[in-house]
């Protein structure tokens, strides 16, 4: 038997030796270190993609049994595109608005946000789903569109203190 050979059943071995050799590590002091706040919105948002995709199938299924399998594939394809479109003709307007804003050299604040809450509604819309559609036609009514945006500041902000701050004194 040469060096280039071992004995059948010899990895196993080594590996049974390293892992009796090293203890394991215990997780408590580490689930310490874990911002709760962040632990308890990451499995909100794991629940919500697991949740969200099965609601879309129970829809599927559903109304499938109600207006028939084809019908309900036509549907499911064109649903979004008149929204679309109309996000598209929202998104030129306040595109234009954030031209002018810059041409007169005035800080776009609230075109940035209205143009983020008009892309995000135009992308729920171009999935398939009637409930993302649902969120992507909610997403261009303004008063719904500002409420989303007002809030998404408020978390950047409460976030980001410091960028606020410097955001404001570069506004001054």
């Amino acid at each position: 038997m040469g060096p280039a050979t071992r004995p059948e059943g010899s990895a196993g071995k080594t590996a049974g030796r390293l892992l009796q050799s090293r203890p394991m590590t215990d997780m408590r002091p580490m689930l310490k270190t874990i911002d709760r706040g962040l632990l308890f919105r990451l499995i909100l948002f794991l629940l919500a993609y697991a949740v969200v995709p099965l609601a879309e199938i129970f829809l599927f299924i559903y109304i499938g049994t109600l207006i028939g399998n084809y019908l309900l594939l036509v549907v499911a394809a064109v649903a979004g595109l008149p929204g679309a479109s109309l996000a598209l003709g929202q998104l030129r307007r306040a595109r234009a608005r954030l031209r002018l804003k810059v041409v007169k050299d005035e800080r776009p604040g609230p075109e940035l946000g209205e143009i983020g809450g008009i892309v995000a509604g135009l992308i729920l819309l171009v999935t398939p789903g009637f409930l993302t559609d649902l969120a992507g036609y909610l997403m261009l009514v303004p008063a719904v569109r500002a409420r989303v945006g007002r809030a998404v500041k408020k978390r950047i902000v409460a976030a980001f203190p410091e960028v606020d701050s410097l955001l404001r004194i570069l506004a001054m």
